[in-house]
């Protein structure tokens, strides 16, 4: 997610783990580059008064998501580790957008992300043996943020909020038991959704009238819905216009999800560009 200022908008998309990290000082490193390279001032305006009148975002934007962990349930459970190159091939459809409202020091943040794929799988432990999954996912994201510190160059802001996960899960396996014995095939479908409650922080630091490295991290879940979950976010963007700018960088987002046999262990993580329009 971005954040919104006035003249020039400034779009924090927020949005790790170890697999994180390496990306992360890979934007660091080329960001500090691109500021090494220009004396340009920078001047972001402070947040509106609250009787400003409001101010808007919206970013249609691209996760280039793998999947990585265990989902099902049982005893028809796989285990999965795919990058976005070996799902690509079988992505049915796919749609993503976020959207921000802002007035003074307060913003309504909202997100939604819909994918529905297939993949290969493989049969968990004691099993051996594979088979095909079918997912349908749909995430839906709302939390009100608030700024506690803007400068000229810099603002962070605090946030909280409610994530709802759907799930539509179309399993088959064809494995056999321990020891080369019976040989097993069985499929199974499963519904399930659940809302986890969160918390988070987001910032953006601006190294010029054009670049700027945004970042986004959050927790949740805390035994409400899911045992826990987390989510990170860092870009690079360039602001071409007051009103448009553009993000690169990599989304991390990890679930631990139960509830009776049902198990859904699954690590989301994958290049993340979005496009911000402001008004």
């Amino acid at each position: 997610m971005t954040s919104i200022t006035k003249k020039p908008n400034r779009t924090p998309t927020m949005k790790h783990t170890h697999k994180f990290i390496r990306p992360l000082v890979a934007i660091s490193m080329a960001a500090s580059a691109i500021a090494g390279t220009t004396d340009e001032p920078v001047v972001i305006p402070q947040s509106p008064p609250s009787d400003s009148p409001w101010e808007f975002r919206i970013t249609p934007y691209a996760w280039l998501t793998g999947l990585n962990g265990t989902l099902g349930r049982d005893p028809v459970t796989v285990d999965i580790d795919k990058s976005f190159a070996d799902i690509v091939g079988s992505l049915k459809m796919a749609g993503a957008l976020q959207m921000e409202a802002r007035k003074g020091r307060w913003s309504i943040m909202a997100d939604g992300f819909y994918a529905n794929l297939g993949a290969s799988v493989d049969a968990r432990s004691p099993l051996s043996g594979g088979g095909n999954l079918n997912l349908k996912q749909f995430l839906g994201e709302v939390d009100v943020a608030y700024r506690i510190h803007e400068d000229t160059r810099s603002f962070v802001d605090l946030f909280a909020g409610v994530r709802y996960n759907s799930l539509e899960l179309d399993i088959e396996i064809d494995a056999t038991t321990p020891g080369g014995g019976k040989n097993l095939f069985t499929s199974d479908s499963a519904d399930q959704d659940w809302a986890d409650p969160l918390i988070g922080i987001r910032g953006q630091w601006n190294f010029n009238e054009r670049w700027f490295v945004a970042g986004r991290a959050d927790i949740g879940g805390f035994g409400v819905a899911s045992d826990f979950a987390w989510n990170a976010q860092a870009t690079v963007g360039y602001q071409f216009t007051d009103g448009f700018s553009t993000e690169l960088g990599y989304r991390y987002f990890d679930t631990d999800y139960r509830d009776g046999d049902f198990i859904y262990d699954i690590a989301e993580h994958g290049v993340f560009l979005g496009f911000n329009f402001s008004f």
